[in-house]
This record gives structure tokens, C-alpha cells and sequence, in this order.
């Protein structure tokens, strides 16, 4: 096999191994994107930039189509939402690159084509790589080879293909090398000197007894305090950096159900019932089925009563061969069940095969020519028969390489685990018994070892439709939406007509400009567009989401920057007013000196605290008051008694009766050194990332640009 062929077949591999590296997130693009759908309009020749370098239209969507190709290519559906998820990965993945090769630039970092021959042909080369060069029979990796397939990669004139490779191997290879000595620099200056641990440790053993009472907030009604906008304004204008917020769109929606009605199901059962008859008469089970447009292809092999998992199979296995249950539901679908014959088999084989492969059948390429492989696995039952071992023969000649390592031995499986000529000798000949059979990977010759658990087996033909909706409900559902929309072009008209026709008016918040979800709406990329190319107060024609016909009207907008008041206050609220509320405690009870009289003015009592630990985060009986445990550990009310403290829960004073230690004997400065310094380097990637996203200057055109 070509190195060509081979890194495309493992090119997704490859990229979800090294997805995690934070920095060279555009990894995945070049494993993973396809065809660009027809949401890309727009004559745009950019789609953004990053620190003034354009990102090209047309490599974005090379991307596009590259990716979501590869992506089919693995057997995947790729529906809007993974486009979505696609899309924007390479937009990251645009952005982490350029950021990355800006700062190594700056610094002279490189990393050269010499090293990474000398890491490709290496011991240290990356797992992914050394697979595909790996000698399945002894695990070692074959340099010569690799050299050898790349020597044939210089010399190929298939420029399209050189270029697949260095994309979406070499490239990325050598880009994650690069980040790691970028990041090197970094972890390189992680230190944590002996006294902070020293500080720590003993910080740590400390505990402490208090006394305290406290005022529970509940006591105040809310009601009772104010927290003016100006008052959250001030406090996020103090915490800027919590209070951050991308441009978004909110929207209020109502949906006119577009799913199957009871008719249509009513309609679909009764065509089922009149298959019944037809389908019991039918001497050939699969022709039956494709023409009648079964969704339940006829498995045309027998499974045990253990492997059957329909709802109806308790029923089934009293039926005799030739009878016809149902039709029932299954899943949404209408569904008549055949029972076409019964057999007593085992429920598990042993058995060891050669293969001699003719087929990839999951590219369709062609291995070897058919009456070659067949004259290769007749000559290895010839020699098997006049005394060969099987054992050698599988390790010299079998293409099934897992297997061949152990002589060919599969071990036990069950009924329907191989393909459908293997799984029929198998199961079906007996112990002891030999043969040749062909299947869509080649020709196996196989030995049964060993049967087990006999059972009744059933082969069963399932003639199954999906209940669908009609062509009445979908120009009923789209009517209603249609009429609602009409009659309802601004905020007061929609609200009416939401109140008049008792409709659910439900909202969907904080929507990005590329995103591709509406809260728990689902995956309407179409959507999210119109709300961005609409104003607030503007009422949307009727859009399929899903199972429903949807009509929105835009409520609102947040600019990127800092939250205003209105978005920050159900957060900064709560934190206002326990301040409030703590300050309010501390005026009304006035002046105190000790805790007893502090809880006698309160109504409270005084409660004790014996084993307050400063590593702990709660404290028995009272929880997470933070707080109070800092305050636990104050030597300044030892003495005296502390002023009213803002807890989570309530405010509080407290009485330090005193401070002690326990001792702790396990602590190991070196060890817990590395274990910090481990555990800082493992979010360095993603905070340096992030620093400098911050600092840069992203413009995210795509929206503009049509997508």
C-alpha cells in the first residue's frame, strides 16, 4: 500500500490523537472537514483576520471541503450541527496557528526539516507515525521502510497528493513540535522554592477552636434591600475581567409542530395491516422487502434466542415458521416480524481461519485479483490437508494480521458477530469440520474448533416503516405558522396573537453570530442568520427547526465588551446584597464585646467550632463559609472579639479560642515541588492560549462573508 493510501486511511487517527494540544487545535481541520454546504454565500474573498493577516476565503473553504469529505470517508452523517462544530474548529484552528508561529518568529524559534527527519526516523518518532510503519507481527518499527516511502513521496509527480501528506501529516507534525518548544520556555520557568512549600505545609496542619454566632440572611427580605443599576455597574467596572461577554442575540419563539399526527400514524398502521396477508405469502423474504421499502434490511442468517433483543420476541419464539406478528411499534416505525425458519445452533464458536484478501471493504480497492487469491487459499487447504500446520501457514500467508499472530485463532463469538458467509459455516457445519468460503474481505479457510450452548435460533425478516408525516399535517403545520407570522409583524401583535391562540412563547438567549444551536430550539444555522441580518423588534417568516415550523422576533443584543447591568445583575445581585444585608446586621446590633452578647441582642446562640482546619473548605455544622475559616485563623481575635463578618449564608462574629497544629510527618518537599509544578504546567498551554487570544486582534468576518 502506498504511504499516500495509508495516511489517508489513518489521517483521522492521526488528528484525534493530537487534538488535545491546546495550540494547534487546527490540527483537526485538515482531518476533518467536507464538502461546503450552501449556507456559504457571499462574494467575500476573507473570512477574518488575525493580527492583520487575512484568512483566505478559498483555504477556508479548501478546509471545508477537505474536512467534511475525510469525515463521510470515517462513516460519518455530517448534519448542520457537526458542520457547525467542524467550521468553527477551523476557525480556531486558523487563529492558534497564526498566534503560535507569530510568538516563534518573534523569538527565533524553529523547527527544521532536518528534525523532523531525525524525529520521523527515530524511536521517538510520534505513535500515529510509527504505526503505519510497525510490523504487525513483531511491534517494531520498521525506519528503513518509512524512509523508503518517503524517498518515493519526493520523487511522486501527483502534486495534489504531496500535498494531502505534508497537510495533513508533516505539517501538523512539525507544528506540534514547535509548540512544544515554545512551550518548553514556559514550563522551563516553573519553579516553587522550598520556604512556599515549607509555608504551605505548615499553614496547612493548622486547626482551630472558635466560638461565634451569626444572623442569617433569610431574616431580611429581599424586598427590603435595593440594589441600584449604578450599584452593579460599579461593582463590574471593579471586576472587569469576570464580567467579559461576546457579541450575541437573544429571541422569543413559538413552534407549530410539523411531526406526525395521530392520522398519519392511523394511515401507516392500516397500510401495514394490508401487507400482513401479502408478506405471509411471500416465498422470498428479501424481495418482499425491497420492494415494499423495508427500513429493516433481511438478515438472511439465523440468531439465537439470546442475541434477538425486539420488544415483541417473546412472542415471536412461540410462532411457527411462516406465521406473521404485528403490525407494532418499534422506535417510531411500524413494524411486521416474519418468522421465516427455526434451527437448534450454538450460541458461541470457536474457530481460527486464514484470509487471503482480494477487497478493503472500507475503501472498495482492490487487494489482489479474485482467481489469484483463490488459487493461493485452495493450495493452503492442500498443504493443511497433507499434514502443514495451521499455525505456520496463518503467520506466513494469513492477511488477517491479529489473528495471525496466534495461528489464526479468533477465540469465542457469538451469533452475527462475523460477516454473514463466515458466521453461516461456523455456525451451521460442525465441530471439527474445514472449508473454504468467500467472503466481502476474501477467501477464508477456516477450522471450527469448538461449539457451545446449543439453542433455538431464529432467522426473522422485519418489514419495517418509519411513521412519517403526511403531506396534509407538514401544509397544516406550515399554515399555522404561516398565518401567525402574517399577523404578527412587532412585539405587541406577536404577544397578542401568542395570548389569543394559547401558544407556548418560549426564549432562546445569548446566540452567537456563528453558532449553529438555538438553546434547546436545536441546529437552525439558517436561523441564526436571519436573527443577526434583523433589528430587535423584527418577527421572523416561519422557519423548519427540527420537527417544527418556528417563528421568532428578536428581543435583544449584547455588544462585545462588558456586561451592562441588566446582564451582570443575576449574578452581581446576590453578592450586593449579602453586603447590604451583613451591613444592615452589623448597624442594628450596634457595639458588642464578646460573642455571648452578640448572640444575647440577635436572639442567636452560641455555637462551638473545635477542629476548624485551614485546609478545609467548610466548617461542621455551619458549610462553606470561607470567610469564617480565614477568620478562624486570626490571631488578632484571640484577644478580642471580631467585628461582624459577611459570610455566605449570614454575617457573623467570631472568637478565636485558640490555635493549634497537627503534625504532619508524610510530607515530602521534593515530591509535593513536582507535583505543583506538574500540575501548573498541565493548564500553562490552554492560559497561554488564551493570553494571547486576549491580546490579539481577531476580526471574525465570516458572518459578513456569508456563512
Amino acid at each position: 500500500m502506498s504511504i499516500i493510501q495509508t495516511i489517508r486511511d489513518r489521517a483521522a487517527i492521526l488528528v484525534f490523537g493530537v487534538i488535545a494540544i491546546s495550540l494547534i487545535g487546527f490540527l483537526v481541520q485538515d482531518a476533518f472537514v467536507g464538502k461546503t454546504s450552501s449556507l456559504f454565500r457571499g462574494n467575500a474573498t476573507t473570512v477574518g483576520s488575525i493580527n492583520g493577516k487575512d484568512i483566505s476565503r478559498e483555504e477556508y473553504d479548501l478546509r471545508a471541503r477537505m474536512a467534511e469529505t475525510q469525515y463521510q470517508e470515517q462513516g460519518y452523517t455530517v448534519n448542520e450541527g457537526i458542520r457547525g462544530e467542524i467550521y468553527n474548529q477551523i476557525w480556531n484552528g486558523f487563529v492558534s496557528k497564526e498566534l503560535l508561529e507569530s510568538e516563534t518568529d518573534k523569538l527565533g524559534l524553529e523547527f527544521t526539516p532536518k528534525e523532523l527527519g531525525e524525529l520521523l526516523f527515530s524511536d521517538r518518532a510520534p505513535q500515529e507515525f510509527r504505526r503505519q510503519f510497525t510490523d504487525p507481527q513483531t511491534g517494531i518499527y520498521n525506519i528503513e521502510e518509512a524512509k523508503n516511502a518517503f524517498r518515493n513521496l519526493q520523487r511522486s509527480k501527483n502534486t495534489a497528493q504531496v500535498k494531502q501528506v505534508n497537510e495533513q501529516l508533516l505539517d501538523p507534525i512539525s507544528l506540534n513540535e514547535l509548540s512544544q518548544k515554545f512551550m518548553a520556555i514556559f514550563k522551563g520557568g516553573i519553579y516553587f522554592p522550598k520556604w512556599l512549600i515549607e509555608k504551605q505545609n505548615t499553614e496547612n496542619s493548622l486547626i482551630s477552636k472558635i466560638s461565634y454566632a451569626g444572623v442569617n440572611y433569610a431574616t431580611i427580605p429581599d424586598s427590603s434591600v435595593k440594589i441600584t443599576d449604578d450599584e452593579i455597574n460599579q461593582y463590574v467596572s471593579a471586576h472587569k475581567d469576570h464580567f467579559k461577554q461576546t457579541r450575541s442575540k437573544s429571541i422569543a419563539y413559538v413552534s407549530f409542530s410539523d411531526a406526525p399526527s395521530a392520522a398519519d400514524s392511523a394511515a401507516l398502521k392500516k397500510r401495514m395491516e394490508d401487507l400482513k396477508e401479502p408478506f405471509a405469502q411471500a416465498t422470498d423474504a428479501n424481495a418482499f422487502l425491497n420492494k415494499n421499502s423495508s427500513k429493516i434490511p433481511f438478515y438472511d442468517s439465523y440468531l439465537g434466542k439470546n442475541r434477538i433483543q425486539v420488544s415483541v420476541k417473546d412472542t415471536l419464539f412461540k410462532m411457527a415458521p411462516g406465521q406473521v406478528f404485528g403490525p407494532y411499534l418499534d422506535a417510531g416505525s411500524y413494524v411486521l416480524a416474519k418468522v421465516i425458519a427455526i434451527k437448534t445452533l450454538p450460541d458461541s464458536v470457536k474457530a481460527r481461519h486464514i484470509l487471503i484478501a482480494t477487497t478493503n471493504p472500507q475503501t472498495g480497492q482492490q487487494i489482489l485479483e479474485d482467481s489469484i487469491a483463490k488459487k493461493r487459499i485452495d493450495s493452503i487447504e492442500l498443504a493443511i490437508k497433507n499434514g502443514a500446520s495451521f499455525d505456520t501457514m496463518a503467520l506466513k500467508f494469513s492477511d488477517d494480521k491479529s489473528s495471525a499472530i496466534k495461528g489464526g485463532d479468533l477465540g469465542y463469538f457469538a451469533q452475527g458477530t462475523m460477516v454473514k458467509p463466515f458466521n453461516d459455516f461456523v455456525f451451521e457445519k460442525t465441530k471439527g469440520e474445514k472449508g473454504v468460503i468467500k467472503s466481502d474481505y476474501g477467501y477464508h479457510y477456516i477450522e471450527i474448533e469448538d461449539q457451545k450452548a446449543y439453542e433455538p435460533a431464529y432467522k426473522i425478516a422485519y418489514m419495517s416503516r418509519p411513521i412519517e408525516t403526511s403531506d396534509e399535517t407538514d401544509k397544516a403545520a406550515q399554515a399555522a405558522a404561516n398565518q401567525f407570522s402574517v399577523s404578527s409583524r412587532d412585539q405587541k401583535s406577536f404577544d397578542d396573537n401568542v395570548a389569543k391562540q394559547k401558544l407556548n412563547k418560549l426564549f432562546a438567549d445569548n446566540i452567537p453570530e456563528m453558532g449553529f444551536q438555538i438553546g434547546a430550539l436545536g441546529t437552525s444555522r439558517q436561523l441564526i442568520k436571519w436573527v443577526y441580518d434583523n433589528k430587535t423588534g423584527t418577527v421572523s417568516d416561519p422557519y423548519l427547526v427540527g420537527n417544527a415550523y418556528v417563528v421568532a422576533i428578536v428581543t435583544g443584543e449584547k455588544e462585545e465588551g462588558t456586561q451592562s447591568a441588566a446582564t451582570a445583575r443575576a449574578v452581581v445581585e446576590p453578592i450586593l446584597m449579602r453586603k447590604k444585608k451583613a451591613e444592615q446586621i452589623a448597624q442594628k446590633y450596634g457595639t458588642f464585646n464578646t460573642v455571648e452578647e452578640f448572640a444575647s441582642k440577635t436572639g442567636q446562640q452560641v455555637s462551638v467550632a473545635d477542629t476548624v482546619r485551614f485546609v478545609d473548605n467548610f466548617i461542621q455544622k455551619l458549610g462553606a463559609e470561607s470567610l469564617i475559616i480565614g477568620a478562624s485563623f486570626n490571631k488578632n481575635y484571640e484577644s478580642k472579639v471580631s467585628p461582624v463578618l459577611q459570610g455566605a449564608m449570614g454575617a457573623y462574629v467570631v472568637k478565636v479560642e485558640n490555635i493549634g497544629a497537627i503534625p504532619n510527618a508524610e510530607a515530602n518537599v521534593d515530591q509535593q515541588r513536582k507535583a505543583m509544578s506538574a500540575g501548573l504546567a498541565q493548564g500553562l498551554e490552554q492560559s497561554i492560549l488564551g493570553a494571547l487570544k486576549d491580546a490579539a486582534k481577531i476580526k471574525d468576518k465570516r458572518l459578513s462573508a456569508g456563512y
